[in-house]
């Protein structure tokens, strides 16, 4: 990757970084790596493939940048503010954990979609709107994170922790949730369409309209006797079959079930269970 350097000094500019304005600067595949950035006004730079890896971003402006298939292992973007930026397809060819530092940042409508964030820090991050649909987000700590009408689509967040996460109208179809830890998320509006759930914590977790379709392991999620209930929720036929057996009568109660559908769905699905073994 070739050096960005002053013009009049030849100072690797990486090395200047810090404070600088540089707002719509031409940055594609250039080498940050190590760079110091914070408080950069980088808005609107074009980042594409550059080399992020370890460089610090923290507090720096990065609104409308574009970083796609940018290499950003190890980076810190701590309370910056990266709202509309795109940002996808990040470290597709790094291996393992990867350790971005996103605590407190503003991902506003921001595109990760298709990015290695394995082991990534989202603490009190703002990911409102944000698209993380297909992300490697395992191991990551989302705690305390706004993911408000965000995409989470076919993510894998097994082993991540969203203690306390709003997760108000995330969408998290076909998303693999074990081992995950949503201790008193919000769940709020949230579409868990085709999840895998299987381990995952989900003690104090608020269900309100929340819809539930398809999962898988359901039964097997940590905490269902512990969850708080607005408005009624749904779970469809399909999770039933394979979970009711195993379900508090509140929750379904609180999914439109009465006490005797939920007693002739137990015997049907017991019979059905039971004509299948050998």
């Amino acid at each position: 990757m070739p050096i960005i350097r002053h013009r009049e000094t030849g100072v690797p500019l990486r090395d200047v970084f810090a404070g600088a304005e540089l707002p719509r600067a031409l940055l594609a595949y250039a080498d940050l790596n190590s760079a110091d950035a914070r408080g950069a006004n980088l808005r609107h730079a074009d980042l594409c493939n550059a080399d992020l890896r370890g460089a610090h971003f923290d507090g720096a402006t990065l609104t409308g940048a574009d970083a796609t298939l940018s290499e950003s292992a190890g980076s810190f973007f701590a309370r910056a503010m990266l709202d509309d930026a795109r940002m996808q397809g990040m470290n597709k060819r790094h291996q393992g954990v990867v350790g971005i530092d996103f605590s407190g940042a503003d991902l506003t409508r921001a595109t990760l979609k298709n990015s290695n964030l394995n082991g990534a820090r989202f603490t009190n991050a703002i990911l409102r709107r944000a698209d993380l649909t297909r992300c490697n987000l395992s191991g990551a700590d989302l705690s305390g994170a706004d993911l408000t009408d965000a995409s989470l689509a076919s993510a894998n967040l097994s082993g991540a922790t969203l203690r306390y996460a709003s997760l108000v109208g995330t969408v998290l179809s076909g998303a693999n949730l074990e081992g995950a830890v949503l201790e008193g998320a919000d769940l709020t509006l949230a579409t868990l369409n085709g999840v895998r759930l299987a381990g995952a914590d989900v003690s104090d977790t608020l269900w309100s309209k929340t819809v539930v379709a398809r999962a898988a392991g359901l039964h097997d999620a940590r905490g269902l006797d512990r969850l708080r209930y607005g408005d009624p929720s749904s779970i469809d036929m399909h999770t039933l079959r394979t979970s009711i057996s195993a379900l508090p009568p509140v929750l379904l109660e609180q999914c439109g079930l009465e006490a005797r559908d939920i007693s002739d769905l137990c015997q049907l699905f017991g019979s059905e269970h039971s004509n299948q073994q050998p």
